[in-house]
């Protein structure tokens, strides 16, 4: 899909045919464990289809049978004829299968597809015990998304935890990490057979132990999907071997991803497949560069805990910085030449990555002063977490497409102010999507799942009061009934000393209590109860106040000292009406500014706030001084 976009993109009379084996219509492999996890919705899996829709077309749930070289067509599964002028192999890899007995029965599953992610799902419901298989950053996602309070997850270790390129460090912090999220780690042994009749029922180790268990999940690494090409005469050696434009030994035809190897190697990481697809077309287009065979940066992320690989950790004559921190389960590495990143190990969550891995693109030196304080504290430049929207122009937002703060600023700038809009721009959050929530707060973008409580009676709450504002403000006063007609005359409640003290205390009373409201959310002692409640609250009394100053005063706003409390009332009220509108559809309103005017009219609301005590004291003593 990478290269069939840029194609579109860069050619304006190119056709594209996509054959799809899988019966969903293209979806991002890479994000099928936040998925699992629950990080990600459905829709978010989907990659969207090229602008240039009258130009492609695609056939989903339809492989290609066979490959005709000197024809230059292709033949799909129904029996169906296409020719090409440029063929590209983009056909993946497939899950390495273990040599396990009894990998047939109900209950182990493979994952690699979508169907796979929707029956662990189901797996992870009703299955008392899982037993996952592979170690590196899949199978670590899959254990870390399968455990639920309800279940026990088991993690295989055979040869190493993540990956190779981490020392023992990094692994020992990684894995103490994965044992807190209650995972029981399996070092040393590794499954020999799976037991049961049908079911499973228990994986038996080579080491004679055997385990209790209802499922088993394999993620033990991929292997290049190379057998059409091979049935078509191109050469073939662990993948699909491709020049440094992607050319296989047959003219006309490429191959690119998980598929293709180039220089013995092959990548299963987006970053160079990405580039690979990029190089391809742009061979096709005439307009050749040669792939740099980036290794790509690794990176795994879950439940707010993440690790990471920048750069090149293997490179010969680096000087080393580490800063290790095992009570918080962080661990940091840097590998520098003349004081130039040339790579990174990250685990947990660091802010400053983004920025080393900008440092490292651009080549920029790191002061020895910032190396002192790394090794002393963890932090190359602070440890004050600077806003994302005030990192560097340089720091890297998005390490999958290595896109910047400036660049996704850029296009904000532009106009593109949505997630799906600055994905489409320049490519940010729509590949491991792990960059999101730093995009979100980049575009002020509320979290889906934080919705205040009683949102709508606070909203609705709240327009009340700027109605009743504006009525004090522009209503005649009310006039007095001098009718003998009437019982009650309600001049007594404005100029009978009984009602006005009784009206006056109330509303100084209420005063105070939503007063004390506030402390909640800034004492931490006086935390009992949810804070949204305690937020409804203060909205319900701020509404009583205002009907109670209509009851005292009669839509009179005074004169002199009298008129100043008024306003400052009023205000003090509208300013919190409009932060209870703010708040309350906060969920709603995805404004690039909403947050700087809800904290602006919060401060006006409550240097207005500190105003009233004065006011009412002044007050209070005039009217019994004056009486």
């Amino acid at each position: 899909m990478r290269a069939a976009r840029q194609l579109l993109h860069h050619s304006k009379d190119c056709l594209v045919t996509i054959f799809n084996g899988e019966p969903d219509a293209p979806y991002n492999r890479a994000q099928l464990s936040y998925f699992l996890a629950g990080d990600v919705d459905e829709g978010s899996l989907g990659i969207p289809m090229p602008a240039e829709r009258n130009r492609i077309t695609l056939y989903n749930q339809c492989r290609v049978r066979r490959v005709l070289v000197s024809d230059q067509t292709v033949i799909d599964q129904q029996g169906r004829v296409h020719a090409y002028d440029r063929l590209i192999f983009a056909t993946g890899s497939t899950v390495r299968v273990p040599l396990i007995d009894g990998l047939s029965k109900e209950g182990v599953c493979l994952f690699r597809t979508r169907e796979d992610a929707y029956r662990l799902i189901e797996y992870r419901q009703h299955h008392r015990t899982v037993f996952v298989i592979g170690s590196g950053p899949l199978g670590i996602e899959t254990a870390l998304a399968m455990k639920t309070p309800a279940n026990q997850v088991y993690l295989q270790v055979r040869n190493t935890l993540c990956s190779r390129s981490l020392d023992d460090n990094a692994k020992g912090v990684l894995s103490d990490f994965i044992r807190s999220r209650g995972i029981s780690i399996i070092e040393g042994a590794v499954v020999e057979s799976i037991i049961g009749i049908h079911q499973v029922h228990g994986v038996a180790l080579n080491n004679g132990d055997i385990i209790d268990v209802d499922a088993v999940v394999i993620c033990t690494g991929i292997s290049p999907s190379t057998d059409l090409a091979a049935d078509a005469g191109i050469i073939v050696g662990r993948g699909i071997r491709v020049n440094e434009f992607m050319q296989t030994n047959v003219p006309h035809i490429y191959a690119i991803g998980e598929c293709a190897e180039f220089d013995g190697q092959t990548f299963g990481l987006l970053i160079p497949c990405h580039e690979q697809a990029d190089t391809c077309i742009r061979h096709i287009l005439n307009r050749p560069r040669a792939y740099s065979a980036n290794s790509g940066d690794l990176q795994l992320k879950s439940d707010g805990f993440s690790t990471r690989i920048i750069g090149d950790i293997n490179e010969p004559g680096c000087k080393t910085y580490i800063y290790k921190n095992t009570l918080k389960n962080t661990y940091r590495k840097l590998l520098l030449k003349r004081n130039t990143i040339q790579g990174a190990i990250v685990v947990g969550d660091w802010k400053e990555a983004g920025r080393v891995a900008g440092y490292r693109i651009s080549r920029q030196r790191v002061t020895s002063r910032a190396l002192k304080r790394f090794v002393k504290t963890g932090h190359l430049w602070t440890e004050v977490e600077t806003p994302i929207s005030e990192q560097p122009a340089e720091y890297i937002v998005c390490l999958c497409k290595n896109v910047t703060r400036g660049e996704i600023s850029g296009a904000m700038e532009r106009g593109h102010r949505t997630l799906s809009a600055i994905g489409k721009e320049v490519e940010a959050g729509v590949t491991c999507g792990s960059c999101q929530p730093l995009l979100k707060q980049m575009i002020n973008e509320p979290v889906p799942h934080l919705v205040m409580r009683h949102y709508r009676k606070i909203f609705w709450a709240s327009i009340l009061s700027v109605t009743i504002i504006a009525l004090t403000m522009l209503s005649p006063k009310l006039p007095f009934q001098r009718s003998v007609q009437f019982a009650f005359q309600f001049e007594k409640i404005w100029y009978g000393s009984g009602y006005k003290q009784f009206t006056g205390y109330l509303l100084l009373g209420l005063c105070a209590l939503s007063g004390a409201l506030v402390m909640r959310k800034r004492w931490k002692r006086l935390n009992l109860g949810n804070l949204d409640d305690w937020r409804y609250a203060h909205t319900l009394l701020g509404l009583i106040a205002l009907v109670a100053l209509i009851v005292h005063t009669g839509f009179r706003l005074g004169e002199n000292l009298n008129l100043i409390l008024m306003v400052v009332f009023l205000l003090a009220t509208l300013t919190g009406s409009l932060v209870g509108m703010f708040m309350s559809r906060n969920h709603h309103w995805t404004d690039l500014k909403l947050n700087q005017h809800r904290a602006w009219w919060s401060r006006v609301h409550y240097g207005l706030l500190w105003m009233l005590p004065a006011l009412l004291g002044f007050h209070i003593v005039s009217a019994y001084y004056f009486a």
